[in-house]
């Protein structure tokens, strides 16, 4: 009994070293990081360059923080530059730290101004909680000289005004390189279906026996072919020069699927050669037109062709009510010109019976108002797309040479209808020597009447200047800037206005003289460590600049940050504007405390209006040179 005893209690006493020995090792085990958490804990500041209370002659270039002991992977450190009174805060890059893991370098972006600065930094762990902070105090005695040529941020592409020249940039529709081909097979294509048109309406309404003879039916059909082949080659280089393709692989019909969804202008195209093709009916029987079960094609087809014509620009200010008035003038256009071709060709070939004295005073009864919905459309869509730079800008030069052809055109017209009421006001009958002579006058109409849509081809290859070939967009942000005495203005977006990589656009409304200089800058509250950016912007006048979110603007911290955007002006002016703006997080909220130190900043208020609207970025459609924005 006292041998089991004693050996139960060797037992427990074995077991209780035991346990102690594991507890041992556990508080040893769980003491460790905690060791090495209170060691890093400890580390401090041991030099910095320029140190505290230093004096130094300019900016400088570089600064480099010394640290006692290593820094962790996982630690983390943020540097806030403040200089002036009140403190201004100052661009900095940043903190990279060296491979003796002690040393951290800070660029400087855009040099201090002279006068007394202040370095917050702070030293943080992987949780976020301060390991070290402190301040550095030190001043600049002079300003340092930077070249104007300067530039910290990337490039952006930009679209200027035409009073500023033209610019580069990839945000931009494309402009293809088959222009001439375009403009060729477009007034082609125009011409014949304006005729097409023109025919089926006075067939319609005031030569019904037309289809009768045969002239008309060998007209209509030629017209038809001339209209086929211009709309082909219209919609083939329109495919080159939407899809980047050669102008040999567009010939094959196959490729323009790709243009239906090129805007409104390839799907315009692709529906006006289905039309064109729909055509043949009515072409090869103009009888169509007056037989009821075949005239709804007959008479459709045609004028979804015309229709087309109206969409080859949608943009600009009121577009939607543009393009009604657009429709509206090329239906008119077409009874006017391509009434007159057909007339002066068709209906004037020869001496004839009274039917052919109807069909011409039909004519003239008809065109009379549609000559009024031309010249009415026409000015609202001047107004609309070129308004007071008519005489400034390029559309609207050539817009007052297409003016002047139709108000030849116009005369033409008026001389012509006042020959038909001398002429065949009280005969029943088309004698030759009428037609001979009502033929050249009508066909006199008609030529000035082709120099006209040359013109306006040529119109549709330049940019009005009330319409932006930079795609609109909206954004998350939008700060106004003006200095109303310098006669200054801007508007600087952002999208998302969130932590992280933003898009950008930087508009110049208003410049009292030619911009040599424009930067934009961002800045955190000083205390925030958060890291500032300057960008240097491309436009010497109104105009737009753009940066788009994949190479955009970072926001390192959320908050309140200071939007500056400087000009400086041919003239000698300069401007300075700033703006206050939030970013927030990615949950839309701005943090409402902070666990940094804050220094004081001046700020100039200003309106901030903030649009809540979600959009994708634009598909950049061409990485040619672009052309301006007037």
């Amino acid at each position: 009994m006292d041998f089991a005893l004693h050996r139960s209690t060797d037992s427990r006493g074995l077991l209780r070293r035991i346990f102690v020995l594991i507890g041992v090792a556990v508080a040893i085990v769980a003491a460790l990081p905690m060791a090495a958490h209170a060691q890093t804990s400890d580390n401090s500041l041991a030099g910095s360059s320029p140190s505290d209370g230093a004096t130094l002659g300019t900016s400088p270039a570089i600064m480099t923080f010394t640290f006692q002991q290593p820094v962790g992977s996982d630690e983390a450190f943020t540097v806030a530059v403040g200089c002036g009174t009140p403190a201004q805060p100052q661009s900095t890059g940043i903190p990279l730290l060296g491979d003796d893991d002690v040393t951290f370098t800070v660029e400087v972006l855009s040099p201090f101004p002279r006068g007394a600065c202040t370095i917050t930094w702070l030293l943080r762990d992987d949780l976020d909680q301060a390991i070290a902070t402190g301040l550095i105090a030190f001043s600049v005695s002079a300003d340092t000289p930077t070249a104007s040529s300067e530039s910290t941020g990337s490039t952006i592409p930009t679209a200027a005004s035409g009073a500023t020249g033209s610019s580069i940039g990839d945000d931009v529709e494309a402009v293809g390189s088959t222009g001439g081909s375009v403009w060729l097979g477009g007034v082609i294509s125009t011409y014949g279906i304006m005729i097409l048109f023109g025919a089926v309406a006075l067939i319609s309404f005031g030569w019904p026996e037309g289809p009768l003879y045969e002239i008309t039916q060998r007209f209509t059909l030629k017209v038809w072919v001339l209209a086929l082949a211009g709309t082909y080659l219209h919609t083939a280089a329109l495919t080159s020069s939407l899809t980047g393709t050669s102008f040999t692989a567009s010939l094959n019909p196959f490729s323009f699927a790709d243009t239906f969804t090129e805007g409104w202008t390839g799907a315009a195209a692709i529906i006006r050669l289905v039309a064109v093709i729909a055509c043949w009916w009515v072409a090869y029987r103009p009888e169509a037109v007056l037989d009821d079960v075949s005239r709804p094609l007959a008479v459709a087809a045609p004028t979804v062709a015309v229709v087309t014509l109206a969409f080859g620009r949608v943009s600009g200010n009121l577009a939607l009510i543009g393009l009604i008035v657009m429709i509206l003038h090329v239906m008119a256009v077409a009874i006017w010109l391509g009434g007159v071709i057909f007339v002066g060709r068709a209906v004037l070939a020869g001496p004839g019976e009274n039917d052919l004295v109807h069909a011409v005073k039909a004519y003239s009864r008809v065109s009379a108002p549609a000559i009024l919905v031309v010249i009415i459309s026409g000015v609202a869509e001047t107004m609309r797309l070129d308004g007071d730079a008519l005489f400034t800008s390029s559309h609207g030069r050539v817009l007052i040479l297409k003016l002047l052809a139709v108000g030849v055109m116009l005369f033409v017209a008026v001389k012509a209808r006042a020959m038909v009421r001398m002429r065949l006001g009280r005969v029943d009958q088309l004698t030759r020597r009428s037609a001979m002579r009502l033929r050249r006058v009508f066909a006199t109409e008609a030529t000035v009447g082709v120099i006209v849509l040359m013109f306006s081809g040529w119109l549709l290859a330049i940019n009005p200047p009330k319409v932006s070939l930079i795609p609109e967009r909206e954004y998350a942000l939008v700060v106004p800037l003006a200095d109303e005495v310098a006669g200054f203005s801007a508007e600087v977006s952002l999208d998302p206005g969130a932590m992280g990589l933003n898009a950008l656009e930087v508009e110049v409304l208003s410049a009292p003289s030619t911009i040599v200089g424009l930067r934009l800058e961002f800045d955190p509250e000083v205390g925030s460590y958060g890291r500032g950016t300057i960008q240097d912007i491309p436009l010497t006048g109104t105009g737009i600049a753009r940066l788009s979110a994949a190479d955009g603007l970072p926001f390192d911290v959320t908050g309140n940050w200071t939007v500056t955007l400087s000009a400086v002006f041919e003239s000698g002016l300069s401007a300075v504007v700033s703006s206050p703006l939030a970013i927030v997080g990615e949950d839309g909220v701005v943090p409402t405390t902070t666990t940094t130190l804050v220094i004081g900043t001046s700020i100039v208020p200003s309106e901030t209006t903030v649009v809540e609207t979600t959009t994708t970025d634009v598909t950049q459609a061409t990485t040619a040179s672009v052309v301006t924005v007037g």
